[in-house]
């Protein structure tokens, strides 16, 4: 503000002569029109400026407590890590089953074998009559039958699981995506679909 002696009118009320201008707006006001062009300068400058400074200072305070920032993208974090658990037992839980269908099929077909040559054992050792031809045939038949079996009492079982934690790429399964445009999201990648989640909106794109 500044002033200055001018002839000219004064820009609000246009009767009394100008004797006071502004710098800002280039206009010239009387005594008393200056002072409400001053009041209304300063309740403006309050809405625009102050309040808006310190709606930023307090969300800058609130990062400081990221819990409370965002709490509902914490809970969906909370809740995909629960379903991703889920998910991980029930494979694990289908895995166990088709390890005891596949060992209870090898067991009965291993036990039916062994059946048949208990037969021939006894049937030999009843009618005494078995040559070195058949002792080396019923040898290979039961050596077959350990090698299966041995499959199964190893701690080796690596033929009969296979896992596939290496091919998971864990630190992509979810994760924070920076950008200008986007700000930050979390990204939830379940099969099918990709949930994006910003401290305002949640979005689902499907693949």
């Amino acid at each position: 503000m500044a002033t200055v002696d001018d002839s000219s009118l004064c820009s609000v009320c246009n009767k009394l002569p100008g004797k006071r201008f502004c710098m800002g707006c280039k206009k010239y006001f009387c005594s008393k029109d200056f002072k409400e062009h001053e009041k209304q300068l300063s309740i403006q400058f309050d809405n625009e400026i102050v309040r808006s400074h310190d709606e930023l200072l307090d969300m800058i305070q609130k990062l400081e407590k990221p819990d409370d920032l965002s709490s509902d993208v914490f809970d969906q974090i909370d809740q995909w890590k629960k379903l991703t658990i889920n998910k991980v037992k029930q494979a694990a839980e289908r895995a166990r089953h088709e390890l005891i269908e596949l060992l209870d099929k090898r067991r009965a077909a291993v036990t039916k074998q062994l059946e048949a040559i208990t037969k021939e054992i006894r049937s030999h050792r009843e009618e005494e009559n078995f040559l070195e031809d058949d002792i080396a045939r019923l040898r290979t038949k039961l050596n077959d039958i350990q090698k299966v079996l041995e499959q199964f009492t190893r701690k080796d079982t690596k033929r009969a699981i296979i896992a596939t934690n290496d091919q998971i790429d864990w630190d992509r399964i979810i994760y924070i995506a920076k950008g200008e445009e986007i700000g930050e999201y979390i990204y939830f990648k379940t099969e099918e679909t990709i949930t994006l989640i910003n401290q305002l909106n949640m979005y689902l794109l499907h693949l």
